[in-house]
């Protein structure tokens, strides 16, 4: 048996005798010796992750931007110089930057890693006729396993022994519903979809038990190839990892015209070669504001673990901000806007409708007639319809540590736990009855029958589709006693079921007989049923998404259903939770197929429902929006979903039921499966991003005023207002503290109020004007104090050492103090400091006053102490030279307020 043998066979169109042959194998499993020589041919049975994202790989990573390289250049230049202070402080602050965004990261990997839940950690195998329990991950091609209710198929396996055997295989096929499955042998060309006689890895067991032999594993199965493919591909470079590579540029280009415009103006206008040529340097590294990275990965970090608290494990830092960034989110239906527990909500006894409230698998709700409340117990009827239900069922209901869990169909699920809820339980029924017989449910039979004996007789159970059950009744129950079906009720019964599935219900019958035969034969069993009634239910919306819907569209962001399932139940959903109106448009997989390319191009970008899609239509519909411009968010759970989680700027996978290969290819895993956990992301997201926003322009706008001033200075004839080392002095008292203080900045009340931020504009543009704004009345308050001083001083007629030192101590005070100030104006868009109050400036961000008082005491440490006097060439100052500082460093509240935001007002209501 060669390994490319088993990975090129059809094993689905042999036979079961042909697929022993084959993998030299038989019923009764490989020995463990055997198992152990193909372990160590065919390797572990395990998907390998998308790009195998090592500690290394994570770590360099942290270099694929423009600002690290510059900032190590900067390192590289200070060392040739000799300024050994300035490339040290640069160098630590690199240092913290590249460790906090490697141990953010590799922290989000490790937490990812912890949800793994695609391949059952464990599985049931026949050694020589043996059940013994082993690791999935050591299961091999010719193992024999046992599949059970609530098992993960671990691997693709043939089929060879099946009861009533039925798997949900959603997460390769979209399809919710389970699928019947058998042992017969198939054409060749059947579709994967529609090869029944295989369980595919990563299927789940609802329904039934069988056994099989192991085909394929890891890698070589349908689940393998995907992961392959997702993992060759190349994802977009994430928006904020473009706005800071287009920042670092755009600093770059300016920091290198400024630099040599002031050191070829410095030499024309005589000042030595070398201390111009230190202050070029400076400048230079002053245009780079090398606490620009840092304060991002530190605020991306904090997002990322706030995140983390409301149930979105967030795996890239980069994509806490593109969530802030998203236009359009696209979502699954099934347990992302439901809850994924089939709901029993109406009961038609061929008269009255009932309706059951509560949703989900907790056996609480009340039963309504007309919206009064009633006795279930005492309606016979109903009681019957109940009871009915519970009986004919495979499925099990009760609680799993303290929460209550269906295991095994759904449907069948939801109709213990109506019963349960009128005080009929399972257990209780079945302890009062004995099974005398089961003819099962089949995809042609379409409904399931079971013979129970009680002290009351011996009585039929039934239930499936109406069409199916009303075809074996001529009687139908009328309260408490029994009347002729006739064809005109039938047909009543028939449009009242269309009009149940109209609102999106799932509708089976029930109907029952006493059976005094003993016989089981199926038609003796199955015939002048007793109809008893309607059962519609649905997997119910979470109670939480509709404030969710309509927050996200407060926000200005389109939210799309993409479901496998029908249309008329994703409608039923999507009106519920508010998304769906009298004008919203929906189409199926179907339409999508005719649509020309200009037809499905505006189908894209008007529908609110995608429904009965395939994986490659979502890929599609993805990559249309993504042309329109649109920031995609996409919902996924499934191996089928990673492809478009992939293509997606921000691809959120499922934690509880979402699939390794999907949380491979995501930026994102929801830890509760909640599409309102999406809607939160994004306002923190919002609320990150405007942060962000915020302590650039404040950077920004120091390393503005510093370059403005020098080069003014220069241009005037004057001597230097500042040495180098004020500069560096400049850059660390305001782009430390303050700067990271404003990361932690309270969201904005109005956060979620606006539209999305228009993803082609970029950073630059939103903060330039106003962060050079500030800088240029920073620098003139600055100049104008400077000459005031050297003046004052005598400097002009007699230049002192002295008299320079005071005018510059006085100089570069004034500008770092001017920061200070003007860091409260950088914490809103809309009001300026006086606008805000003294609570809303000072104490709403505490870090921030904080950082303040500590940079200001650091800055009067400079100016009075003797030994950073000697280091930093400054003097003390008089009470009213610091009064004077403090005058004209309050232009940075008085000036630049009460102008500029009214004119960020005005723009942003245009």
């Amino acid at each position: 048996m060669s390994d490319v043998e088993v990975k090129e066979v059809d094993w689905h169109s042999l036979t079961v005798d042909e697929v022993f042959s084959k993998l030299d194998t038989s019923k009764k499993g490989l020995s463990s010796k055997e198992a152990e020589k193909r372990l160590d041919k065919y390797g572990l049975n395990e998907i390998v992750e998308e790009g195998g994202l090592s500690p290394l790989k994570i770590f360099l990573y942290q270099f694929k931007n423009v600002m690290t390289l510059i900032l190590s250049i900067a390192i590289i230049i200070s060392f040739l110089i000799n300024e050994l202070i300035d490339a040290a402080v640069i160098l630590v602050i690199l240092v913290i930057n590249v460790f906090l965004g490697f141990f953010q990261e590799y922290k989000a990997e490790k937490a990812m890693e912890a949800l793994k839940s695609l391949a059952s950690p464990k599985a049931i195998v026949l050694r020589v006729g043996e059940e013994k329990v082993i690791k999935s991950r050591q299961l091999v091609p010719g193992d024999v396993v046992v599949l059970e209710v609530g098992d993960i198929v671990p691997a693709n396996t043939r089929l060879f022994e099946t009861v009533n055997f039925k798997v949900d295989q959603a997460h390769l096929t979209g399809e919710s519903v389970p699928v019947l499955k058998d042992t017969d042998k198939l054409p060749s060309d059947t579709h994967v979809t529609d090869r029944s006689n295989m369980a595919f890895m990563g299927s789940t067991v609802t329904y039934g038990r069988a056994r099989g032999i192991v085909t394929q594993t890891g890698m070589k199965t349908e689940v393998g190839a995907i992961a392959r493919t997702v993992a060759s591909e190349e994802r977009e470079v994430a928006p904020l990892r473009e706005e800071v590579d287009k920042l670092g540029k755009g600093l770059a280009v300016f920091a290198l015209i400024a630099v040599v415009l002031v050191f070829i103006i410095g030499l024309l206008t005589g000042l030595e070669f070398f201390e111009i040529f230190l202050t070029s340097v400076s400048l230079a590294v002053s245009a780079v504001p090398e606490g620009l990275p840092a304060v991002i990965t530190v605020t991306l970090a904090l997002g990322m673990r706030k995140m983390a608290s409301k149930k979105a494990i967030v795996r890239k830092l980069s994509a806490v901000q593109s969530l802030g960034s998203v236009t359009t989110i696209c979502s699954d239906k099934t347990g992302t806007l439901t809850k994924n527990e089939m709901t029993v909500t109406k009961l038609f006894d061929g008269v009255n409708e009932y309706k059951i409230t509560g949703a989900g698998y907790k056996p609480e709700g009340d039963f309504l007639k007309n919206d009064e409340k009633i006795n279930p117990l005492k309606n016979k009827q109903l009681k019957k319809i109940l009871i009915t239900g519970a009986l004919c069922n495979n499925a099990y209901f009760g609680k799993d540590e303290g929460q209550y869990q269906v295991v095994g169909d759904p449907t069948e699920g939801c109709l213990l736990v109506a019963a349960a809820k009128a005080n009929l339980w399972y257990e209780d029924l079945k302890s009062e009855r004995k099974e005398v017989a089961e003819i099962s449910f089949t995809s042609e039979r379409r409904r399931m029958s079971v013979v129970y004996s009680s002290k009351e007789g011996r009585f039929v159970h039934s239930k499936g589709a109406p069409d199916a059950i009303l075809k074996l009744c001529n009687r139908v129950q009328k309260g408490d006693g029994v009347g002729k079906l006739t064809s005109k009720k039938k047909k009543e019964l028939i449009k009242k079921t269309e009009s149940m599935a109209s609102n999106g219900l799932r509708v089976l019958a029930v109907a029952y007989k006493k059976f005094n035969s003993k016989s089981t034969n199926e038609k003796k069993v199955e015939s002048d049923l007793v109809f008893l009634g309607l059962v519609g239910m649905i997997d119910p919306p979470r109670e939480e998404v509709g404030d969710a819907i309509k927050l996200a569209q407060k926000a200005g962001i389109r939210v799309v259903v993409i479901t496998g399932d029908h249309e008329l139940t994703a409608k039923a959903v999507a009106s519920d939770i508010g998304l769906m109106t009298e004008k919203s448009v929906s189409f199926s997989g179907g339409d999508i197929e005719k649509m020309s390319d200009k037809e499905f191009s505006k189908a894209a970008a008007n529908a609110a429902i995608f429904s009965r899609v395939s994986p490659q239509h979502k890929v599609r519909i993805v990559e249309e929006l993504k042309k329109q411009g649109e920031i995609i968010a996409v919902t996924g759970d499934g191996v089928n979903d990673a492809p478009a989680l992939k293509k997606a700027h921000v691809g959120v996978a499922m934690g509880i039921k979402g699939t390794d290969v999907s949380k491979g290819a995501a930026e994102m895993i929801l830890a509760d499966d909640n599409f309102a956990t999406i809607v939160t992301a994004v306002e923190e997201g919002r609320g990150i991003f405007d942060n962000i926003k915020k302590f650039v322009k404040f950077l920004l706008s120091a390393n503005a005023d510093t370059i403005t001033e020098v080069l003014t200075a220069i241009l005037m004839g004057l001597p230097l207002p500042f040495l180098p080392v004020h500069i560096l002095w400049m850059n660390l008292v305001t782009d430390g503290f303050p700067a990271l203080a404003l990361s932690v900045d309270p969201k904005d009340k109005d956060v979620m109020e606006r539209k999305p931020r228009d993803p082609n504009k970029s950073l630059l543009s939103e903060v330039g004007l106003f962060a050079l704004a500030a800088g240029v009345i920073d620098a003139i308050a600055s100049i104008i104090l400077y000459l005031v001083a050297l003046s004052y001083e005598g400097y002009f007629v007699n230049p002192a050492p002295y008299a320079l030192s005071k005018a510059r101590t006085m100089a570069i005070s004034s500008a770092i103090i001017y920061e200070l100030f003007f860091v409260f104006n950088c914490r809103d868009d809309d009001k300026s400091v006086w606008e805000r109050g003294f609570k809303e400036n000072f104490l709403s961000n505490k870090k921030l006053t904080i950082a303040v008082v500590i940079s200001l005491t650091l800055q009067l440490m400079v100016i009075y102490l003797p030994f950073l006097q000697a280091i930093f060439k400054t003097t003390s100052l008089t009470f009213i030279e610091l009064g004077m500082v403090f005058l004209f460093a309050s232009t940075g509240l008085l000036i630049l307020p009460r102008w500029f935001h009214k004119e960020l007002r005005f723009k942003r209501k245009e």
